[in-house]
């Protein structure tokens, strides 16, 4: 997958080094200089010194046949514009924006955003989700409210661990996508890919069947 990344702060430095750890293909533009220049020291060439919400720079990055633009600047009009710009010059698949206002999501997608991240949202969520104790951690919606991105911990003890995940059956309509190790790698599913006590594993699922797939991964219940 082709991926251009806007912006390389905390969010977008994270991004890039896990789709690279994933093996995909990755571009990141960032316009402050200075940490534009950081980031060329770790990753490379794929970093471009420039203002993402440009159509000639997403151009030259390689926007015509780019997969998925994700914008994690600190500005959420920054945000809106890189986003709209790959949506209607380049016709971008998918677009995702990183949203600090969570009252600025309803206009996002509006406005032809397929994803409005909200870091307020997402941390609020985190915090009723640890306080009650569930097991699984919505991470994202996909397709309006139809399914959701979550995160499913695999405790110590669990009977699920030293289970290979390519073999599992999961409910109907859901997905595994990676595996979150306790060193914070991507591992991707299958080729024998065994889970292991504290990992992370992301997956796809309908809110219905959020208690059937934890009972999958885990083994409990």
């Amino acid at each position: 997958m082709y991926v251009i990344v806007v912006g390389c702060g905390k969010i977008g430095y994270h991004l890039t080094r896990a789709l690279l750890s994933g093996g995909n293909e990755v571009v990141v533009i960032e316009r402050d200089g200075r940490r534009a220049e950081a980031a060329a020291e770790e990753f490379g060439s794929i970093i471009i010194a420039s203002d993402g919400t440009e159509p000639t720079v997403l151009g030259e990055a390689g926007a015509k046949r780019c997969d998925v633009l994700i914008s994690t600047t600190g500005q959420d009009a920054t945000n809106l514009v890189a986003c709209q710009v790959g949506k209607s010059s380049f016709h971008i698949p998918r677009v995702i924006a990183v949203v600090t206002d969570p009252d600025h999501v309803p206009l996002f997608k509006t406005l032809g955003v397929d994803v409005a991240v909200s870091t307020t949202e997402l941390i609020l969520a985190h915090m009723e989700e640890e306080i009650a104790g569930s097991g699984v951690v919505h991470l994202l919606p996909l397709h309006g409210a139809t399914t959701s991105v979550v995160s499913i911990h695999v405790p110590a003890g669990s009977p699920a661990i030293g289970r290979e995940l390519s073999g599992m059956i999961t409910p109907e309509g859901t997905a595994l996508a990676v595996v979150i190790g306790r060193d914070g790698l991507p591992r991707a599913i299958g080729g024998g890919l065994l889970l292991e006590a504290g990992d992370e594993v992301i997956a796809i699922t309908p809110p219905e069947k959020e208690d059937e797939l934890w009972r999958a991964v885990t083994g409990e219940g």
